[in-house]
């Protein structure tokens, strides 16, 4: 029997460090070892344990709802609230509607390593209302997340003091944390340290590397290093 279990999609973004890349094309529609990003990632998501998709929309949402109904996915979407986007956080808001009491949010630009395996990420516990996915593996970032006894106790989107993982774009909610969702536009990243200070951000750490398309060239690492993994198939 399919899983329940709820995955939000944040796909609102402009992409503008894909610059020309995503002039007409949403970063979810990006094709990736020769197949939209999207399709990657509702796949990846049913091999991990999840059966529910909703994706939080706003910037060229069109083609991205088109294409997932001519592939015969069952989803639900939502559009931004706030004029030019409502931020990673606010998007969140924006889906108040459509979400579970707690449920998986998942940055639409990261693909997770193929060694990954599901279930993952299980609902935090009180009184934390976040679970993060936290890896060490990721070579091109500087580290942005201080881990300490299995929380989440620093957090600078930069470069936090003393960290020593980086933040995986995968997080465990429950709809608690949208009351620490402010007015209007509002981002993740802002949210995380206000939520860390509070010790209310679980960590998970997990292996292996996770691709982030948010530039040509990690655009283009993701799709040599996709391809490689159908080659070994």
């Amino acid at each position: 029997m399919p899983s329940e279990r709820l995955v939000v999609f944040l796909a609102g973004g402009r992409a503008t460090r894909l610059g020309g890349h995503a002039a007409n094309t949403p970063k979810a529609l990006q094709r990736v070892a020769g197949v939209p990003l999207i399709d990657h990632l509702v796949g990846e998501a049913t091999r991990l344990g999840f059966g529910r998709f909703h994706l939080a929309l706003d910037h060229l949402y069109e083609p991205i709802v088109e294409h997932l109904a001519r592939q015969g996915v069952p989803f639900t979407w939502s559009l931004d609230d706030v004029p030019g986007g409502a931020g990673t956080a606010g998007a969140l808001r924006s889906a108040r509607d459509h979400l579970a009491d707690d449920f998986v949010v998942w940055l639409a630009d990261t693909l997770p390593p193929a060694e990954l395996t599901g279930p993952v990420l299980p609902a935090p516990a009180a009184p934390a209302v976040a679970r993060m996915a936290v890896s060490a593996q990721v070579p091109d970032v500087v580290p942005n997340v201080v881990v300490e006894d299995g929380r989440v106790v620093g957090y600078d989107k930069h470069a936090a003091a003393g960290a020593t993982h980086v933040d995986a774009g995968l997080y465990a909610l429950t709809r608690e944390v949208l009351d620490h969702v402010s007015a209007g536009r509002c981002e993740l990243e802002q949210l995380w340290p206000v939520l860390a200070r509070r010790g209310l951000v679980e960590a998970e750490v997990v292996d292996g590397r996770f691709l982030d398309i948010g530039t040509p060239g990690r655009l283009a690492v993701a799709d040599r290093e996709l391809r490689a993994v159908k080659s070994r198939a």
